[in-house]
């Protein structure tokens, strides 16, 4: 069966209006992926049969509805025909987090071992986030290299392909519980709990945001977000009510300039910073809940 042609689409878009730019693309168009930038680029794959000029006409029109400083088109490009995902599979290696984690697709654990690391996580990604190779994942792995995981509950926001909701699992948690609103995410997770000799019952995986997923009468010693800052604003209370007091709370999704807007909220919600991460313009949270 002939590979089809695909097209390039790439935007200078800020952070709060990225989302809305990929939700314009998958409720329009049949997306093949997506690639971030950390200079806020955003590129969109899309068929080149199923892009016409009145597509453009509509996609520029919808740019224009939006403040200019926030979303820009950049170019479009034309790709050729060839295999992209043996090319990309050929081009994701495994990452070292620390001495303590690696991250490899199934297809490079070879090299995995090599890099000597006392944990071992198999992810293989598809459209999910989470695979270590973006600043804010490292960051929460390597939180919760600092927390105490021991026969803990876990919660996941955004889980992503679950990497950082199995790591915490390796550490010692007893139940963790994953959630995404993104299908391909929920899927992607299933399959890499498989990967990784999890089974349900240690690691519940949910499709949905958090108050369609958790129960009101379900609190958790841990809770993880890598997500969105204005999700994480827009939630604060969700998660206040789903944590245990004295519990620990990791955030990240958050760039440097937005810390203090982010770190007020949760401080006047109850927590109390304990250590804050940065790497490049990227920052982690990592927040106790005090008791009332």
């Amino acid at each position: 069966m002939p590979l089809s042609a695909h097209l390039s689409l790439t935007f200078s878009v800020s952070l709060e209006y990225e989302e809305i730019l990929k939700g314009y693309f998958l409720i329009n168009h049949d997306v093949q992926g997506f690639e971030e930038s950390s200079t806020g680029l955003l590129t969109v794959y899309l068929l080149r049969n199923d892009w016409e000029e009145v597509n453009m006409l509509a996609l520029k029109e919808f740019v224009g509805t939006l403040p200019e400083k926030e979303i820009r088109f950049l170019e479009s490009e034309e790709i050729e025909e060839k295999d992209w995902n043996a090319a990309w599979e050929a081009e994701i290696e495994p990452v070292k987090i620390s001495d303590e984690l690696v991250i490899s697709p199934s297809w490079k654990l070879d090299d995995a071992k090599k890099l000597d690391a006392k944990y071992l996580i198999i992810i293989d990604p598809k459209m999910s986030f989470g695979t270590g190779h973006h600043e804010t994942t490292r960051l929460c792995l390597k939180a919760i290299e600092k927390i105490d995981c021991n026969k803990k509950t876990v919660l996941d926001i955004g889980t992503g392909t679950g990497a950082l909701a199995m790591y915490a699992l390796l550490r010692g948690t007893g139940y963790a519980v994953g959630i995404d609103t993104d299908e391909w995410s929920f899927k992607n997770v299933v399959e890499n709990r498989e990967r990784n000799s999890f089974s349900e019952k240690q690691f519940d995986v949910r499709h949905g945001d958090l108050t369609a997923t958790v129960k009101p009468d379900e609190h958790f010693d841990i809770i993880l977000a890598n997500i969105h800052r204005n999700i994480l604003l827009a939630i604060t209370e969700e998660i206040k009510n789903h944590h245990k007091i004295n519990g620990t709370l990791i955030l990240s999704g958050i760039l440097e300039y937005d810390t203090e807007e982010v770190l007020d909220a949760y401080t006047k919600a109850g927590y109390k910073l304990t250590k804050q991460m940065r790497e490049n313009e990227w920052i982690a949270l990592h927040l106790d809940l005090s008791a009332q």
